[in-house]
């Protein structure tokens, strides 16, 4: 219940478009040193060995700008983990399938969202070098919020990851609909 009014005051009173702020007091968490932006509109974790999509699901790479465009579809956990299956499907029908010369993208899991994290960042609390403006959005904007495959312990939440203040939470996976980035190992 906190959650959802939570979710439903940021929608009330959004102030619009926010753009991203770091501190410089602060050691970076996940410095863009460790991250490689590839043209093909994935990056490449040299911590982790992931390479992760730089657009959640709906977005487009533009390969002119380099950028992602357009608005992120948002799904039910449910619907999430049936749109990975059908971009994995050797049938190749799907426009992501073998995005990025990926042979399998998958939902990861909450501890790869957080490994995203830039703790002197907040608004989005990722890394601007890597995502850009992907993550700048209205406030109240549930797109902010990205899917795991990862269960909570409650039998019906799942964890997600806040990609504005790099906070985790549990949220219904029935209930509501939030964004999908997808990784490959």
């Amino acid at each position: 219940m906190k959650n959802l009014l939570s979710i439903t005051l940021m929608a009330l009173f959004s102030a619009g478009a926010m753009a991203q702020e770091c501190s410089l007091d602060m050691e970076k968490s996940a410095p863009s040193t460790r991250y490689v932006a590839n043209d093909n509109g994935t990056f490449s974790d040299e911590l982790t060995g992931l390479t992760w999509m730089r657009c959640q699901l709906g977005k487009t790479w533009d390969t002119k700008t380099l950028a992602c465009s357009g608005p992120a579809e948002t799904y039910h956990w449910q619907s999430a983990l049936s749109m990975v299956e059908s971009i994995n499907d050797q049938s190749g029908s799907h426009a992501l399938h073998k995005f990025g010369g990926e042979k399998e993208w998958r939902m990861p899991n909450i501890k790869e969202l957080v490994s995203l994290k830039e703790v002197a960042c907040h608004s989005p609390a990722m890394s601007h070098k890597v995502f850009g403006d992907t993550f700048n959005v209205e406030a109240g904007n549930l797109a902010v919020y990205i899917w795991s495959s990862t269960p909570a312990s409650d039998g019906q939440s799942v964890m997600t990851f806040d990609s504005i203040n790099g906070e985790v939470y549990q949220y219904n996976a029935a209930q509501y609909k939030f964004s999908v980035l997808l990784v490959a190992e």
